[in-house]
């Protein structure tokens, strides 16, 4: 077994998150672990030589144990502030000097862990007596982990504790690990940016869950994730919660535009522009209902990704927001404005959420938090006709409504959820302002497609279910939303 544990000496760790630069990383990830070892190491005294080497070697063959164990405590998150600081890349003599430098905005994230100490687990890796001194000459040199105020001592440890966080094949939070090459790959990645450039730090995601106690049973989780990426909205035209779907066909759309190739995770189409047989993204409107001030409006959109999608297609959808913002970034702006346009209605403005600065209907947890009740915020889209269910005859509504629970006992089963308990068909959302299915516009919209039956609905589980639920053929424009009922 290897054990590393890093001891923050200052109490706090200084990270940004790797999808926003407004936000803490907690726990640290492995590959932020690894590049500290690799610029430690490279920053050694050349005159080490056959040391030097020998710590190379043990880097190398710790890039291919695999993503480790975590043990970590829980953490605080202190309140984000932007403090302007001077540029790193002098132009003019007279910048030299920090005061002569113009000031950029920056943000330094920080978290506080009850715990102020990580350790990372290979269980099944067994470095030789060369290898463990090699690495632990390396570990005894490590003097930050993130932003240089993060301040360590590190150390491979015998009696690690009971791990925190475990590597998962079906579900989780991603975290940044490293894989064979990851040190030649760091060392390209600095040939290009010299410390000065702005860079991102190569690593593949793994996901990570949190290991049961003793007997509990884990929340059965759909194939969406939990781990989405938020626009609201902050400026533009008030848009009702019924254009729903038009106001996801625009946002796939104006993604698509800054992605190239477009991925079959983003369009939802195969490259011969067939319909995608894989769960692929959902763009989900995000109504503000339920509570007494309700609106019914919709306040942002969650870009909602597979739990099993790849590091390369989650690379690419964030690399399309990323070139949208770029267009229109003003100056070292952190998180810019994007346009999108909603024809007559005029245009929207989108901003990335920031930790911490949102309502609650515009964070993940939401809608997400396990559940044994869940109810349609949004109507399902039935996947098949169920027949009339607004009919006067008894007979005719019955049948109706026993052909539309079992299109959705269906439409459960597709997104990985078990069979319900019940299903019951419901006239409206028991959402507070929330819209009646007749409300909303045909869909689809082309009159040459099949028009869909929409309806409301509410799910009992035997079980707790961990969101998002989304179901029926709309799932992919936010038609079929669910929010649990009970609990926060």
């Amino acid at each position: 077994m290897l054990a590393i544990e890093v001891v923050f000496l200052t109490g706090r760790y200084v990270a940004t998150a790797y999808n926003t630069r407004a936000e803490g990383e907690w726990p640290p990830h492995p590959a932020r672990l690894f590049s500290a070892l690799v610029a430690t190491h490279c920053a050694a005294d050349p005159s080490l030589g056959p040391d030097a080497a020998g710590e190379r070697a043990v880097l190398e063959w710790l890039e291919q144990q695999g993503a480790p164990q975590i043990r970590a405590t829980e953490a605080t998150a202190r309140d984000v502030v932007t403090v302007f600081v001077p540029g790193n890349d002098p132009k003019t003599g007279e910048a030299v000097l920090p005061e002569g430098r113009g000031r950029q905005p920056r943000t330094f994230p920080s978290v506080t862990p009850h715990e102020p100490a990580v350790t990372y687990i290979w269980p099944d890796a067994e470095p030789g007596g060369g290898q463990r001194v090699a690495l632990d000459r390396v570990l005894a040199r490590v003097v930050r982990l993130g932003h240089s105020s993060s301040l360590v001592a590190v150390r491979s440890v015998e009696i690690p504790g009971e791990p925190t966080w475990i590597p998962s094949s079906s579900g989780g939070t991603p975290l940044r690990v490293c894989e064979t090459g990851q040190l030649a790959a760091l060392e390209r990645a600095f040939t290009i940016h010299r410390e000065v450039e702005p860079r991102v730090m190569p690593a593949r995601h793994q996901l990570y869950t949190r290991p049961l106690a003793a007997g509990a049973a884990a929340p059965v989780a759909t194939v969406f994730g939990d781990d989405w990426l938020v626009l609201r909205r902050v400026g533009g035209p008030h848009v009702p919660m019924t254009a729903s779907a038009g106001i996801a066909r625009q946002l796939r759309r104006a993604l698509m535009s800054f992605a190239h190739p477009i991925p079959e995770v983003l369009s939802g189409h195969t490259s011969d522009r067939r319909p995608s047989e894989q769960p692929h993204m959902a763009v989900v409107p995000l109504p503000f209902v339920g509570h007494a001030n309700a609106s019914g409006l919709i306040l942002g959109v969650a870009l909602i990704l597979p739990r099993a999608v790849g590091h390369e297609e989650r690379k690419a959808v964030f690399t399309a927001v990323s070139k949208w913002e770029a267009t229109v970034r003003v100056e070292d702006e952190e998180t810019p404005a994007l346009p999108l346009h909603l024809g007559d209605a005029g245009e929207w403005l989108l901003e990335r959420v920031e930790w911490g600065a949102v309502a609650s209907t515009l964070t993940a947890h939401a809608w997400c938090h396990p559940c044994d009740v869940w109810s349609s915020v949004t109507p399902v889209a039935l996947d098949q006709n169920p027949g009339d269910l607004r009919s006067r005859d008894s007979r005719k509504l019955l049948e109706a409504i026993a052909a539309a629970e079992a299109t959705i006992l269906k439409a459960c089963e597709r997104i990985g959820l078990p069979q319900p308990l019940s299903v019951e068909i419901l006239p409206a959302a028991p959402w507070a302002l929330a819209a009646k299915a007749r409300h909303y516009p045909r869909f689809p919209e082309p009159q040459d497609r099949t028009q869909r039956v929409l309806t409301h609905a509410r799910l009992t589980f035997d079980r707790p279910i961990a969101g998002p639920v989304i179901l029926g053929a709309g799932r992919y424009v936010g038609l079929g939303l669910f929010r649990p009922e009970r609990g926060a």
